[in-house]
């Protein structure tokens, strides 16, 4: 079976990081290559590493809220692919606790966004979810011609201290889709205009 272009990057990484399962996988239940939508968030929790995938499916509360505020915007997870502005696991041994990402784990994770961005060829948008994953907003700015776009994190701790966080995601997540369906437009009136 041949490995997807997304798994072989991770694999990439895992190499490259001695590391294993700290590094955990695209989900195959998503769009993946073929998204329209890549949803950057901060680091890998201990659910991601212990279920070895990126993914709303993750028993955990950020992931919970992130699919209900997905879900509530109308997003389909064929039109997804998520991924962390630093791919590898930040905490304990145990797996048990994550810090947060540093300005370094951040720098030495930005090598490997370009080549995710590039893997993904009909990628309309970028969504930077969080103050970690909007750290990559200049370097994305001369590596892609997608719209990017930036979140309130998922976490119950930003979602209970920032008032209205989740009506604002649902909201950059419908915009998101809009400016998808404008940009499908304006290919679609090119292409009758350049058969006249």
């Amino acid at each position: 079976m041949k490995t997807s272009p997304l798994s072989q990057i991770v694999e990439r990484i895992r190499s490259e990081q001695q590391l294993t399962r700290e590094v955990p996988d695209f989900d195959p239940q998503n769009g993946n290559e073929t998204a329209r939508f890549l949803f950057v968030l901060e680091a890998p929790g201990p659910k991601a590493v212990a279920s070895g995938f990126v993914s709303l499916k993750n028993e955990d509360q950020t992931a919970k809220n992130f699919q209900a505020q997905l879900t509530a915007a109308g997003v389909s997870s064929a039109d997804i692919a998520l991924w962390n502005v630093v791919p590898w696991y930040l905490g304990n041994a145990e797996h048990s606790k994550i810090r947060g990402a540093r300005s370094l784990d951040v720098k030495q994770g930005l090598q490997y966004l370009t080549a995710v961005v590039t893997a993904i060829e009909n990628l309309q948008c970028i969504v930077l979810v969080g103050s970690a994953a909007r750290q990559a907003h200049i370097h994305l700015s001369h590596n892609t011609t997608a719209h990017i776009l930036s979140c309130h994190h998922p976490s119950p701790k930003v979602q209970n201290a920032v008032l209205g966080a989740t009506e604002e995601n649902v909201s950059v997540f419908r915009f998101m889709q809009t400016l998808s369906k404008c940009e499908a437009q304006d290919r679609k009136s090119t292409r009758l205009n350049s058969s006249h």
